[in-house]
């Protein structure tokens, strides 16, 4: 990380509001509304176009005032509603297997890869690189001068190089997709519950609460956890809560923690004020400007 720098007056007094929502988290649908003072992105759009419409609605803004989209993958519960939004020109934000695999205008593209991050609409967007049964999956790190949001949501296991992020956020949507047990004697058929349980599926609430013990190592502050895309068939709220919660208890940590609903609007976050804006988040590739991902090899 960065050392602490001065801050001047000047920003502080750029502070903006910053809120987050789930729009609903699950196989029916997925969708995060992330707000800054007026700039709006949506991260994902896999819920009814009815759904975006009403929680917009709520902040006095319309699909039409959207400054971005940021998908993580082409599963159909990730992208359902985009065709019903991408007549409005927004640009969507994806790497190439994802924006190629969702048929997404060139002219409204924006391509990225992982762990090279992209300024976009007062947000610094770094794509985070997972692993899960699409082309090219990614979850990202959404960063502004007031708050970290770290948004993983699809990931068959847990890799070293997610830690740094979701140690620098305040606040991590992390998968708790299925309790082992629950999953093991439940309803799918074999072939289904070795593609849930593969490396290239989804996060148990095993899983889940071993990556989050994991920050007791690395950082003191205790951030808001959202458990997120929670099985409808293989796991329960409150299994998932208490699974998570007994990990992170038994390494130290009291975190405030929520399961999100499936097929409705979550709770809305927003950060706690501080003083000074925080000190940028740092990777070893540099912050590259939107104009100039054109220029990049492999894109």
């Amino acid at each position: 990380m960065m050392p602490d720098t001065a801050t001047s007056s000047s920003q502080i007094d750029d502070r903006k509001h910053v809120s987050v929502q789930s729009l609903g988290s699950g196989s029916s649908g997925n969708a995060f509304l992330i707000q800054r003072g007026d700039r709006t992105l949506l991260l994902d759009c896999g819920v009814g176009i009815r759904t975006i419409q009403r929680v917009m609605k709520s902040f006095g803004s319309s699909p039409a005032d959207l400054d971005g989209i940021l998908l993580t993958h082409e599963h159909i519960d990730h992208i359902r509603t985009l065709p019903k939004v991408i007549d409005h020109g927004v640009p969507i934000i994806a790497t190439p297997g994802t924006a190629g695999m969702a048929d997404i205008p060139n002219d409204q593209r924006i391509e990225i890869a992982p762990d090279r991050p992209v300024e976009h609409a007062g947000f610094t967007i770094w794509p985070l690189g997972v692993r899960h049964d699409a082309v090219e999956p990614c979850g990202y790190l959404i960063e502004t001068p007031e708050a970290r949001i770290t948004i993983l949501t699809d990931l068959g296991s847990w890799q070293e190089h997610l830690a740094e992020p979701i140690a620098a956020s305040d606040l991590i949507v992390l998968e708790a997709n299925h309790d082992e047990e629950m999953l093991r004697r439940g309803p799918y058929p074999m072939h289904l519950k070795r593609r849930v349980a593969s490396d290239h599926g989804h996060l148990s609430n095993r899983v889940c609460g071993d990556a989050l013990a994991d920050l007791a190592r690395v950082r003191h502050a205790n951030p808001t956890v959202w458990l997120a895309h929670l099985s409808e068939t293989n796991n329960r709220a409150s299994v998932a809560e208490m699974t998570v919660r007994m990990a992170t208890e038994s390494a130290g940590m009291s975190l405030s923690m929520t399961a999100l609903p499936r097929k409705e609007p979550g709770p809305i976050w927003s950060p706690v004020t501080r003083d000074l804006p925080l000190t940028p988040f740092a990777r070893p590739e540099p912050v590259l400007p939107v104009a100039q991902l054109s220029l990049l090899d492999g894109f």
